[in-house]
C-alpha cells in the first residue's frame, strides 16, 4: 500500500469520516454546482444539458474516439457529485480521449428510485440517439455502481436501447438493506461508512420499492445477458461481503462475466484519493473498456 493510500485509511478513522458522512446524509448539501461548465479545466470541452428538469454534463478533449463513458457518481443516493468526480471524468476524457457524461440523478430524500430511473432511461435515450456512432462503457462508484448495475438490468429488459459494451463498478452498493451477516464484521475496520446511517438513507431512496426490488438492489436480480463487468471492492469496507456473494454466483450467470479485483488493505471507494492504487485502478479500467482482449 502507498503511503497515500495509508494516510488516508488512518485519517479517516482520526477524523471519523463515518460521523460525517452520517450528518450530510441528515443534511444533504445541495447547489454544490461541481460539475458547473466553469469549473471544468480548459483542457475539455463541456455541454451541459437538460432532461425531465435535471441537468448533466457531456465532455470531451482533443482526438475524441468512439467511445463514449456513462458515469454515474457515488453519494449514497443522497450526496451531489464531487470535485474528485469532475476530475475522474477529465481523466477519461484527456488522458483516454474519450466522450464522459456525467448524468445528475434524482437524489433521495427529495426523489426515490424510481424518479432515478426514469430520468436515467431519458437521458440515455437521448445521448445514444445523439451519439449513434458511439460505443457506450458504463461506469459508477458507490451507489454509483449499485445504480449502474440496477440501470444495466433494467436495459436488458427493456431491449430497445443499446447495451453497454462494458460495465466496471468500484465498491458498489448490491443491497439497499445492508443485510449481509458478515456486514457486522467488515464495519469494525471501515473508517468510513456508517451502517445505520446507511440503511436510512437507503430507506429513503427505495420509496415504495421492496428492499430486494433490483431497482435498489441489483444483487438480487437477473444477472444473465449483462456482458462483461468489472468489480472492485476493498477489504475494509463493509460492501465487499455482498461483492464476494456477487463473485460466489458469477459462475451460474449465463453470457454474463464477473470480473471481481479485492483491493487488500483498501478503504471504501478508495478512487477518491489520489494515490499510486488509484491511478493503477483508473487504467485498468481504461484497459477493460478500450482493448478488445483483456488479460486479468
Amino acid at each position: 500500500m502507498s503511503l497515500k493510500a495509508e494516510m488516508a485509511r488512518i485519517f479517516a478513522g482520526i477524523g471519523k469520516a463515518d460521523r460525517k458522512m452520517a450528518f450530510d446524509l441528515e443534511q444533504p448539501s445541495r447547489g454544490t454546482g461541481e460539475l458547473a461548465q466553469e469549473r471544468f479545466t480548459k483542457k475539455v470541452r463541456v455541454k451541459s444539458w437538460n432532461v425531465d428538469g435535471f441537468c448533466g454534463v457531456t465532455i470531451n478533449g482533443s482526438y475524441t474516439k468512439n467511445a463514449h463513458i456513462l458515469m454515474l457518481p457515488g453519494g449514497a443516493y443522497t450526496l451531489e457529485p464531487s470535485k474528485r468526480c469532475r476530475e475522474i471524468a477529465e481523466y477519461f476524457a484527456i488522458k483516454e480521449q474519450v466522450k464522459v457524461t456525467i448524468p445528475q440523478c434524482p437524489l433521495a430524500p427529495e426523489y426515490t428510485a424510481l424518479a432515478a430511473h426514469q430520468y436515467l432511461v431519458h437521458a440515455y435515450s437521448r445521448l445514444t440517439a445523439e451519439y449513434p456512432d458511439d460505443e457506450f462503457f458504463l461506469f459508477g462508484d458507490f451507489s454509483g455502481g449499485g445504480l449502474a448495475l440496477s440501470f444495466l438490468q433494467e436495459l436488458r429488459d427493456m431491449g430497445n436501447l443499446p447495451m453497454p459494451v462494458r460495465t466496471a463498478v468500484i465498491s458498489p452498493w448490491l443491497d439497499i438493506a445492508l443485510d449481509n451477516p458478515k456486514i457486522k464484521i467488515a464495519k469494525k475496520t471501515d473508517p468510513i461508512l456508517p451502517v445505520e446511517a446507511l440503511k436510512e438513507a437507503g430507506a429513503r431512496y427505495r420509496g415504495p420499492l421492496e428492499p430486494d426490488h433490483p431497482f435498489v438492489s441489483p444483487l438480487y436480480g437477473d444477472w444473465d445477458h449483462l456482458g462483461r463487468i468489472l468489480v472492485f471492492s476493498g477489504t475494509e469496507e463493509i460492501l465487499t461481503p455482498d461483492c464476494e456473494l456477487l463473485a460466489e454466483k458469477a459462475g451460474k450467470f449465463k453470457e454474463t462475466g464477473i470480473i471481481y479485483k479485492k483491493g487488500a488493505n483498501m478503504i471504501h471507494d478508495w478512487i477518491m484519493v489520489p494515490c499510486k492504487e488509484t491511478a493503477a485502478t483508473l487504467d485498468m479500467i481504461s484497459t477493460f473498456f478500450l482493448e478488445e482482449t483483456v488479460e486479468f
